[in-house]
């Protein structure tokens, strides 16, 4: 099953071309033969030389209230050490047992060109099959729309897992995947085990890794196996949801729970606690939302969003920018990162001078700037004259003084590099995130 064909044949051009574009962290160096880096490294797992190293650098973001993540970059052996698992296992791992999660698709298939690839409001980064992700969020986001309008449910219950990717056991895990994968390969469950084990060693003083999986930055295999452990918790809320008339949906570790009633809700999300805390997650209590139909609607923006649909469409962009603005003046509960990313997504160029100043104002709070990837911030200069791009690219250095998490310095040397800006305008990033001392090793 470990061999170099096999290698070659998983590991493909492809993937080869998206770890190097897509990082944040570049490489050092040439990038080497694909196929001879393969072979090498084929040789030396089969040779048992293959030793999981630590990780290049970290990408450090803000979450929220002052808690930050750790994205670790991971070395080419490693990422395609990990890749490789999961494409020899994912037809028996990666799929979908229960009606409403998402999650489950493959890192490979049909990968169409899009236009435009971020229609959906909270894409990640750096997805690997992105054209899936966007599908599986859209089934998701429409199937949370069909539970608003059906006439039985009156409560929702909107919550997610409080560090998800960190808390996965892996001796769970392994046994999980034993239970379905074929005996023929054992060996490549052995080497994922392996390296889910040992990838952060340096980190726990060199102590065997029981727990967590890596955040990987350029890919989505960690993304397979996660959903592949909530498979057994999904069984069990559904089931509870449809005996006391309720809906349940899960994308990740983002969960809807509709009901007729707020003390059938309350009991539900009760008893999905139980459930998480059997597999050793704990639901995020700062996230979790309890709300009305009216409420959940608008928590969704599911009218904005509808607006939205047409990205040329200035009337409709137009009046979506205002739902927004009142959202904002009546502190409604929804998420307007959400709905700002979706119209930088837009032609702003069809809208009115006034209106698009407005949003480009908006789109240059520092919370929500030093929070976005290169996309956005390419989105948001293209839509500036020569002068305001001059002003844009000097804010962005200086805030890089005062933010102390590397992912904003690194995300705007990537669009700078990406849209060939002058370091002159940028002279400040790489001296502030030395300071960081989290410069790739």
């Amino acid at each position: 099953m470990i061999t170099d064909i096999n290698f070659k044949k998983n590991v493909g051009q492809r993937f080869w071309r998206h770890i190097h574009k897509e990082t944040l962290i570049p490489y050092r160096g040439k990038t080497p033969s694909r196929i001879l880096f393969l072979e090498k490294l084929c040789n030396d797992v089969e040779n048992m030389k293959y030793v999981p190293s630590s990780p290049r650098g970290y990408v450090v973001s803000h979450k929220q209230n002052l808690v930050v993540r750790f994205i670790p970059a991971l070395k080419r052996e490693d990422l395609c050490v990990y890749f490789f698992c999961l494409k020899c296992l994912e037809k028996e791992i990666a799929k979908n047992r229960v009606k409403g999660t998402y999650g489950g698709w493959k890192l490979g298939g049909k990968i169409r060109k899009m236009e435009n690839l971020d229609v959906v409001p909270s894409f990640p980064d750096y997805s690997y099959n992105r054209f899936a992700w966007m599908q599986a969020w859209t089934d998701y986001q429409n199937r949370a729309f069909n539970l608003q309008r059906n006439s039985k449910y009156n409560f929702f219950i909107v919550y997610d897992i409080a560090n998800f990717y960190d808390s996965i056991r892996l001796g769970r895990l392994e046994i999980l995947i034993r239970e379905v994968v074929k005996r023929n390969k054992t060996e490549v469950v052995n080497l994922l085990i392996y390296f889910l084990s040992n990838w952060g060693k340096r980190d726990l003083n060199y102590n065997r890794q029981n727990i967590g999986l890596p955040q990987d930055e350029v890919g989505d295999c960690s993304r397979i196996l996660a959903n592949f452990y909530m498979q057994d918790y999904d069984k069990t809320v559904f089931s509870k949801c449809k005996r006391r008339s309720s809906g349940y949906l899960r994308f990740a570790d983002d969960q809807i729970i509709a009901s007729p009633d707020e003390k059938t809700a309350k009991e539900i999300m009760f008893l999905a606690s139980k459930e998480l805390a059997k597999i050793g997650l704990n639901l995020n209590a700062n996230k979790a939302k309890l709300l009305k139909k009216s409420e959940f609607y608008d928590y969704w923006s599911f009218d904005i969003f509808k607006l939205l649909a047409n990205k040329n469409d200035r009337v409709s962009i137009e009046k979506a920018w205002k739902l927004f603005e009142q959202k904002i003046t009546r502190k409604e509960q929804f998420k307007p990162e959400s709905v700002l990313k979706r119209i930088l997504s837009c032609n702003l160029n069809k809208v009115s001078l006034k209106i698009r100043k407005e949003i480009l104002t908006a789109v240059k709070e520092k919370d929500f700037i030093t929070s976005i990837n290169e996309y956005y911030l390419k989105r948001i200069y293209i839509f500036l004259r020569s002068k305001e791009r001059i002003l844009f690219l000097k804010y962005l250095n200086k805030l890089s003084k005062d933010v102390l998490f590397n992912r904003y310095h690194l995300c705007v040397m990537k669009f700078a590099r990406e849209c060939s800006v002058s370091k002159m305008y940028l002279n400040k990033l790489k001296p502030n995130l030395s300071k960081l001392n989290d410069m790739n090793q």
